[in-house]
């Protein structure tokens, strides 16, 4: 590992040149809207993943690992799980030495994640594909040719819109060749796995995209909900504001780190909310910036007893000063069903009442809450919803303090349900305490 700052105050503007990753290679340097505000770590390559790097997620199920793939665009391309060490805040600081062959990915590239039913999906170039797992499997169980879709050749990336964005769950597919961007449907297929349709290309972004993450307004530098796009081929990542349909506005787009060789993979770290991203050459380095302090989500909910998965979402900020505004939203439930939001400063996911609780050691709020929605029998439709206000006594009551990070996940019955099923499981929200 190889911390290039340990404060954003000992990066001003007259001083951006970090450190170079290889010799002779252009130094990293943030954009003007963005240098103030942002640091980033090189952790160097992943030992005994043979590079060039392709993409890289936090494993879902082991938040102290990283997937990432090896030999990229090679057809012995695989994924790998690689063990990351963390400070007392849940920030990645290194590696922590173990790594293993998670599956095999023939000519895996920069997309890599999961998607409805815990199946994953990773991209695949030059040969234009997408690759899908089951969960536990080690190789792929369905291999698409998006040519066939209409989709230019060849595929760089693929992300799915997360909750709180205009247009979320849609799932987004970039050619790295064309740089053209496309809203892929997944239908399933019967065994698991998806068959794909693709839209015409959404919108043209340049750069060759080889990793999407996406960023709620009003970090630093984000006025608007954004996109940061790793471009390889202009050894950058940029800050695109959305439009109206969730798309990336061209027309917006900014430097927000420059001087990269090969800027690869991307992904968010759902414990810390830093921004996590691979090189492909370069050193087959994976780099880790902070600074971003919005809440994300994290962690899946549980399609409910209705056919509808119940989503946690916020407005306001959480902060000790200022606005007290912060305000919980859960959304989708079965109508008039009890239940309770839980917080705990430890995330987890433990298979719970069909689905995963998001929350470790939760402390439960009370007293419990109706979900409201359509008078009459519960669990008869989606209309169910919880809000919940989390002032600023109500952290200082809990003990939460600047810094602090809190993981939240509402919890209902679901009488359409029986036995320990009998549940209701939003997805998890993140937050970190500030002034």
């Amino acid at each position: 590992m190889t911390p290039l700052h340990l404060s954003r105050a000992l990066l001003p503007l007259s001083a951006l040149a970090l450190l170079a990753a290889t010799a002779g290679a252009a130094p990293q340097s943030f954009g003007v809207d963005f240098a103030s505000d942002y640091a980033f770590t090189d952790l160097g390559t992943p030992p005994m993943v043979p590079g060039p790097l392709g993409g890289v997620i936090v494993d879902p199920a082991d938040s102290d690992r990283l997937l990432i793939g090896g030999s990229a665009n090679n057809s012995a391309g695989a994924i790998y799980s690689v063990g990351v060490t963390r400070d007392v805040t849940g920030r990645i600081t290194g590696f922590d030495g173990t790594s293993n062959l998670y599956a095999t990915a023939p000519n895996i590239d920069g997309g890599l994640v999961f998607g409805p039913g815990g199946v994953m999906i990773a991209t695949g170039f030059s040969n234009n594909t997408l690759l899908q797992y089951l969960p536990g499997s080690t190789m792929p169980d369905r291999v698409d040719d998006l040519s066939a879709l209409g989709i230019s050749s060849s595929v760089g990336t693929c992300q799915f819109v997360p909750m709180g964005f205009a247009g979320s769950g849609r799932f987004l597919v970039a050619s790295y060749s064309s740089s053209d961007w496309y809203e892929v449907t997944l239908t399933p297929d019967g065994n698991g796995t998806f068959d794909l349709s693709a839209s015409p290309s959404l919108v043209n972004t340049g750069g060759g995209p080889e990793g999407i993450v996406f960023i709620e307004g009003g970090n630093p530098g984000f006025a608007d909900d954004s996109a940061l796009i790793s471009e390889y081929g202009a050894n950058a990542v940029r800050a695109y504001d959305l439009d109206s349909a969730g798309n990336p506005d061209p027309a917006t787009r900014r430097d927000f780190l420059t001087g990269l060789s090969g800027a690869e993979g991307a992904t968010i770290d759902p414990i810390t909310g830093d921004f996590i991203f691979s090189t492909f050459g370069g050193g087959n380095r994976v780099l880790v910036v902070e600074g971003f302090d919005g809440p994300s989500v994290f962690c899946d909910g549980k399609m409910n007893s209705r056919g509808c998965t119940p989503t946690i979402t916020w407005t306001g900020s959480p902060t000790l000063s200022g606005p007290d505004d912060f305000v919980i939203d859960g959304a989708d439930f079965t109508n008039g069903e009890f239940g309770v939001l839980v917080h705990s400063t430890m995330p987890d996911a433990l298979p719970f009442g069909g689905g995963t609780l998001c929350v470790g050691g939760a402390t439960y709020e009370v007293p419990a809450m109706r979900t409201g929605g359509t008078p009459g029998a519960p669990g008869t439709d989606c209309s169910g919803r919880f809000q919940t206000s989390l002032t600023q006594a109500w952290m200082a009551m809990n003990g939460y303090t600047a810094g602090t990070t809190v993981f939240l996940q509402y919890i209902a019955r679901d009488t359409g349900f029986g036995g320990a099923d009998a549940v209701a499981l939003s997805d998890g929200l993140r937050f970190t305490v500030a002034m």
